[in-house]
């Protein structure tokens, strides 16, 4: 572990210059260009590594880059993260890469492009100091987390299928917790038909799609339960084509969110009883739309690794803390295979998708090093 600590300590400068260039590139998910741009210099500087890697290319978002390192021992881990930010192009411009102290700061420098570097360092650490204890490692990074993962997700699923266990590198909790649940989400709709008349004069031959949909909001709000988990969001509410006219069409979107798969279930099927039903007679209600990202739930798997990771942590001189946080992630899919996952591994950071978002300097070093020791832990308790 000495060995490693200096290697990853006389490698650090420079991963910070790497850091800076990631963060001084946007990398917008809907912006295919500016995630590739990122996808470049991460092959490059996989390139100077002497890691190999694949390209997946497709149309609409930024392509898929999937890195090995050979093992000598049977297996595969996966590491994977996104390059993709939440933030429009230009912003790197505006708020470029800066330090403050002991905080970083920058467009994605948190979430989760810092995440991103410490995989590749963690890695090279481990190909060139512990080539005959590990199996091969697997490094993905995806174009397209931030919009839910639409093209990733048949990826991460696939190349998680035959892992021994997957590391998401989601930046660390602001307390230095790692994460071990996860919430997921879905993003509904509600269209409503009603039929137009003249609300002065012959309103009682309309049928109102806004009165509808309001009073079905109402009781579907009313399947909220903040204790268990289970939020329920309305985004963007349209009926109407004028005011002295009854609506004859009407729609919202629903954003859910939930811990379980189970949970999904029950509250789907109770909004779709909801949607089913006319509160207004005449009106006509359709349901669309489907679950996104899936729960992280803490099975059997997720348990074992995170023992690894405690265990790493203790021979490094530190205590870790889990905790599950209601963001969605891609470890969702990893762990809805039954794949031990442990997601939240990289730098401390915090602020995510804000203008102050920041990681701890101080952090980085320690979290890598915790990375490749938690790898080589858990092979040791999986031979």
């Amino acid at each position: 572990m000495q060995d490693m600590k200096k290697f990853l300590e006389e490698r650090q400068a420079s991963a910070i210059d790497f850091l800076e260039k990631l963060v001084n590139t946007d990398s917008s998910a809907t912006d295919k260009h500016s995630v590739n741009q990122v996808g470049e210099l991460i092959r490059r500087r996989l390139e100077l590594e002497g890691i190999s890697y694949e390209v997946k290319r497709n149309e609409d978002f930024g392509d898929t880059i999937i890195a090995t390192i050979p093992g000598n021992r049977p297996g595969k881990v996966l590491l994977m993260g996104h390059m993709d930010t939440a933030f429009p192009i230009g912003t790197a411009k505006e708020r470029p890469f800066s330090r403050k102290g002991d905080l970083l700061h920058g467009p994605g420098v948190s979430d989760m492009k810092s995440g991103l570097v410490i995989m590749m360092e963690a890695a090279v650490a481990l190909k060139e100091l512990a080539g005959d204890k590990i199996c091969d490692l697997e490094l993905l990074f995806t174009p397209d987390e931030e919009i839910g993962s639409p093209l990733s997700r048949a990826t991460i699923q696939e190349r998680a299928e035959n892992a021994l266990a997957v590391f998401n590198l989601e930046p660390g909790r602001p307390d230095g917790s790692v994460v071990t649940a996860r919430k997921g989400s879905a993003h509904l709709k509600i269209s409503v038909e009603g039929k137009a008349a003249h609300s002065g004069a012959f309103i009682e031959k309309g049928i109102s799609a806004n009165d509808e949909l309001a009073l079905k909001m109402i009781e579907i709000k009313k399947l909220m339960d903040v204790e268990k988990g289970i939020t329920v969001n309305f985004g963007k509410i349209e009926g109407g084509i004028g005011n002295n006219v009854v609506s004859p069409s009407a729609s919202a979107t629903i954003h859910l969110a939930f811990w379980t798969e189970e949970q999904y279930d029950q509250t789907v099927g109770a909004i779709q009883k909801i949607v089913d039903h006319s509160y207004v007679s005449g009106s006509k209600s359709t349901l669309s739309g489907k679950i996104g990202m899936l729960p992280m739930e803490k099975h059997a798997g997720v348990e074992t690794l995170f023992r690894a990771v405690e265990r790493a942590g203790r021979e490094l001189g530190h205590n870790v803390t889990e905790q599950r946080t209601k963001g969605a992630a891609d470890a969702g899919f990893t762990a809805s295979l039954g794949i031990p996952t442990i997601c939240g591994m990289g730098p401390v950071g915090g602020n995510w998708h804000g203008v102050d978002e920041y990681m701890e300097l101080e952090t980085f070093g320690p979290r890598t090093l915790l990375l490749a020791t938690s790898i080589l832990q858990y092979l040791k308790q999986v031979d």
